[in-house]
C-alpha cells in the first residue's frame, strides 16, 4: 500500500539492532533518532472522533459539500470502493494492516470484501453483507461476466455468487503473483481498472488483463504506479508513485506522451494541510517540515480518481484528485486547456485564514486517512478513509515513529473506517440507462464503460445491429460512437466499412479511434490493411487533422502505416535456459518476483530507469562474482558505483537491501537477472544465499570499496 514515499522507503535499512528500529537509516547524528520534535506541534494523545465529529473537521472547496456515506461498524479498514449495476457499494477491508506496532498477524486470512446497501434511500449505507471474508490483504475487485475478480496479496480469485445472496459460493484461484507480496504488503499488484480498449490495467504490474469467455487473459504492459489506477473518457491511464501527486499517459490506448515518451506529471510536489503532520518518518530531519509542523512536500500519495464526464461540470473536466493520507488531504489538479491541446496542469488550492493555503479537501482530524478515491455511477467523488493513526508498515517503521505513535496513541483505535461523498452544490442526478446500448451514450463515463464491458464480456451478439447504427450515427456524441466501435471490436464485429467511414469523420477522436482499430476491423490486430493506407497518409500529412493526433492512435510512419501496439518488453527465454529444467523453473519464478520487487526501478527490459536505477544488461555487477551479487541483493549497496568501469550518474546513491525476502526468492531473482537480456550465468542455489547470510551479519549496505572482499 502506498502510505509512504517510495523514494524515502528505498533509503531505509531493514536490520534490527540495539538503538534502531527496523526501518532506521544510519544518521550522522544518531541522537536524531531520539528527537521529540513532534511535542512542539502535536502534543498529547490523538483523539478518536465519531463519524459526525470527523465530518465537521473538513474544509472543502467552495461549491462542494462532504456527505458521510458509510462508517464503522458497517465497514472497517476500507481501502477501495466499487459499485455493481444495481448501485450497491462494494468495499475492500484491509483488516490485518498494522494491528499493532509490531504488525502482528498481517498475513492472516481476515480481510474482506463487503457489499453495502442503502435500503431506505437516505444516501447513507445501512446494510452490509460479507461477500468474501477469508482474503489476505485484499487490494481491489473487478466485476466481470459471471462473477467478481478479487485481488489479494499474491493472487487473483474468481468469486461466484450462485444463489444471489451476495455471498461468494465458489472461489477459484486464477493467477499467482510473486510471493514477495506477502513480505511487502505495500508493494503488490492492485487497482484493476477497466479502460476503453477492453483491457483492465493495474498498478505495480507489467501486465494488463482481460476477461474473455470465462478466462483471464494477460498481456504485457508498461509498469505503472504503486497504489491505485484510473482511466478517463479517452482511454488515458492515471497512476502515481507515493512521492508524486500523479502521473498520466498523455497518449491514448496504453501509450505515453509521444513527444517525450514519458508520462506527464504534476507542476509541483507541494502540499498544503491544515494541521501539523509529524507522524511520518524522517520528520525529525531538518527541512522536511514547515515552521508550523506541516509537511512541505508529499510523501504518502495513495489512490487517485479522475473526473471524466462526471457530475462536477465542464470546469472540472479532466481534473485529477489525488489522496494524501499522511497530510489528511485530497489534492486537486485541473488541466490547463482541454485534451489534447495542452499537457499542463495547475494545482488547485484555496486560501485559508489560519494556514494561508489549503488543498481541495483538508481535515484537522489526524486519523482521516484518504487512501483511495473513485467516481461512482452518480458521477460524484467518493473518498475512502482508512481512518487510523499509523499508516507506516513495520518494515519501514523507524524508532522516531514508533516512539511518537506510542506516546500519542496513534496505534490505538484499530478497525474503524469511513467513506465520504463529495457532491457539487448544484448536483443534478442522471437517470440510469434503459439498456446496454443506451448505456454507451450515457452522459457519465462510469455507465458507458460498464455497458461496454458487459456487452463485450457477455458476447451480446444480439445487440450488434443496434451498436453498428450507433457507431456511425453522426448526431450522437463522439464518445458514444467511440464506445460503440470498441464494443464491436470486443465482439469481433467491427467491419472495415465502419472503420473507413469513421476515418473520414470531422471529430478527431472518432477518426483516431477508427485509425487505431483499422486492423482489428479485418481481424488483424498486428497488421494495418492496405485499404486504409490513403486515409492514414492524409491524416499523417495533416490534411485533415494535426499530425500529432495520429500518435494517440498509433504513430503513423511516412509510408502511412501506423504502429500497432505499445512498446513493451516481452521476455525472450534463452535457449540454454529452455534446455535445463531446473534452471527454467527458477528463471520463471524469478521473472515474476523481479516484476514485483525490482521491475519498477530496473524496468522489465533490465536497462534501468533514468534518475532511479542503473542497467542490469551485460553489467559486471550481474555477470561477475556471484558472491558480490548476493551481497548487493541481501544487504544493499550505497555510495557512488561504476558499471563496467564507468561511473554511474544521476541515480540515487543506494540500492535498498532485500534481506526480508526468503532465500529461495532471492536465488530465483538472481538466477533470472543472470540469464535474461543477453546475460548468461549459472543457476543460483538457495544454499548460496543462506551461507552468505550466515557469514555476514551486517546492518549497513555495502560500499563499492567494501564489497571487493567478496570477489
Amino acid at each position: 500500500m502506498k502510505f509512504l514515499s517510495f523514494t524515502l522507503s528505498c533509503l531505509f535499512l531493514f536490520a534490527s539492532f540495539l538503538i534502531a528500529q527496523e526501518g532506521d537509516k544510519k544518521e550522522k547524528n544518531l541522537s536524531l533518532l531520539d528527537s521529540l520534535n513532534w511535542r512542539e506541534w502535536s502534543p498529547g494523545v490523538v483523539p478518536l472522533f465519531t463519524p459526525e465529529e470527523s465530518l465537521s473537521k473538513f474544509k472543502v472547496a467552495p461549491g462542494f459539500r462532504v456527505e458521510l456515506v458509510a462508517a464503522e461498524p458497517l465497514v472497517k479498514d476500507p481501502v477501495f470502493v466499487n459499485w455493481d449495476d444495481q448501485g450497491r457499494m462494494w468495499v475492500g477491508e484491509f483488516r490485518t494492516y498494522m494491528k499493532d506496532l509490531d504488525g502482528t498477524g498481517e498475513n492472516e486470512r481476515a480481510s474482506r470484501v463487503m457489499v453495502l446497501e442503502d435500503t431506505d434511500g437516505d444516501g447513507r449505507m445501512d446494510k452490509s453483507t460479507p461477500f468474501v471474508d477469508d482474503m489476505i490483504n485484499v487490494r481491489s475487485i473487478a466485476f466481470v461476466e459471471g462473477g467478481v475478480l478479487v485481488v489479494e496479496s499474491g493472487a487473483i480469485w474468481f468469486c461466484q455468487d450462485d444463489d444471489g445472496d451476495l455471498r461468494c459460493d465458489q472461489k477459484t484461484k486464477l493467477m499467482d503473483f510473486a510471493t514477495a507480496a506477502y513480505d511487502n504488503i505495500e508493494h503488490a499488484e492492485n487497482g484493476l481498472s477497466y479502460s476503453l480498449d477492453n483491457w483492465m490495467y493495474n498498478s505495480k504490474s507489467s501486465r494488463k488483463l482481460a476477461w474473455k469467455e470465462g478466462k483471464l487473459v494477460e498481456s504485457p504492459a508498461d509498469p505503472r504506479g504503486q497504489w491505485g489506477m484510473a482511466t478517463d473518457a479517452y482511454g488515458r491511464l492515471y497512476y502515481n508513485s507515493n512521492s508524486n501527486w500523479f502521473q498520466v499517459d498523455w497518449g491514448m490506448y496504453d501509450r505515453a506522451w509521444p513527444a517525450t515518451k514519458k508520462a506527464v506529471g504534476p507542476p509541483t510536489k507541494e502540499v498544503f494541510a491544515i494541521r501539523p503532520n509529524t507522524a511520518l518518518n524522517r520528520n525529525y530531519r531538518a527541512g522536511n517540515l514547515h515552521e508550523d509542523g506541516r509537511v512541505k512536500k508529499v510523501t504518502t500519495i495513495s489512490g487517485l480518481a479522475v473526473h471524466s464526464h462526471g457530475a462536477f461540470g465542464k470546469e472540472w473536466e479532466g481534473a485529477i484528485f489525488s489522496m494524501s493520507p499522511g497530510t489528511n488531504t485530497v489534492g486537486a489538479f485541473l488541466p490547463v486547456g482541454s485534451f489534447p491541446e495542452s499537457e499542463q496542469y495547475r494545482h488547485q488550492t484555496y486560501p485559508d485564514p489560519i494556514w494561508k493555503k489549503r488543498e481541495f479537501l483538508a481535515s484537522t482530524d489526524e486519523r482521516f486517512r484518504p487512501v483511495n478515491g473513485a467516481f461512482g455511477p452518480d458521477g460524484c467523488l467518493y473518498v475512502v478513509d482508512f481512518h487510523r493513526g499509523v499508516i507506516q508498515h513495520k518494515r519501514f517503521l523507524t524508532s522516531y515513529l514508533r516512539r511518537q505513535s506510542a506516546e500519542r496513541e496513534l496505534d490505538k483505535h484499530i478497525g474503524y473506517g469511513r467513506i465520504y461523498r463529495i457532491v457539487p452544490d448544484d448536483y443534478k442526478p442522471a437517470a440510469k440507462p434503459a439498456d446496454l446500448v443506451a448505456g454507451l451514450s450515457h452522459e457519465h463515463l462510469w455507465w458507458r464503460l460498464r455497458s461496454q464491458q458487459r456487452i463485450v464480456e457477455g458476447k451480446r451478439l444480439d445487440l450488434v445491429d443496434s451498436i453498428r447504427q450507433l457507431a456511425t450515427k453522426k448526431e450522437e456524441s463522439p464518445y458514444a460512437r467511440v464506445h460503440a466501435m470498441w464494443a464491436l471490436e470486443g465482439l469481433g464485429k467491427l467491419g472495415p466499412d465502419i472503420a473507413e467511414e469513421n476515418l473520414q469523420d470531422d471529430h478527431w477522436f472518432v477518426s483516431m479511434t477508427a485509425l487505431r482499430l483499422a486492423g482489428e476491423s479485418q481481424g488483424k490486430d498486428s497488421v494495418f490493411p492496405d485499404i486504409f493506407k490513403p486515409s492514414a497518409q492524409a491524416i499523417s500529412k495533416g490534411k485533415t487533422l494535426p499530425v500529432v493526433l495520429t500518435k494517440y492512435a498509433g504513430e503513423v510512419f511516412a509510408n502511412g502505416y501506423p504502429k500497432r501496439s505499445a512498446d513493451v518488453y516481452v521476455d525472450k527465454v534463452a535457449s540454454w535456459v529452455k534446455q535445463d529444467k531446473e534452471l527454467m523453473a527458477s528463471y520463471q519464478k524469478g521473472r515474476d518476483l523481479y516484476g514485483t520487487s525490482c521491475g519498477a526501478c530496473h524496468q522489465p527490459h533490465g536497462k534501468g530507469l533514468e534518475n532511479m536505477a542503473p542497467t542490469l544488461v551485460k553489467s559486471d555487477w550481474v555477470n561477475g562474482s556471484i558472491s558480490r551479487l548476493i551481497g548487493v541483493a541481501v544487504h544493499g549497496l550505497s555510495g557512488p558505483i561504476k558499471v563496467n568501469g564507468k561511473p554511474v550518474k544521476n541515480v540515487p546513491p543506494i540500492m535498498p537491501p532485500h534481506s526480508y525476502m526468503k532465500d529461495e526468492q532471492l536465488a530465483d531473482i538472481l538466477t533470472y537477472v543472470r540469464n535474461a537480456w543477453g546475460n548468461r550465468g549459472d543457476l543460483v542455489q538457495v544454499d548460496q544465499i543462506s551461507q552468505y547470510k550466515a557469514a555476514h551479519e551486517r546492518v549497513l549496505p555495502w560500499t563499492e570499496e567494501e564489497i571487493t572482499v567478496l570477489d
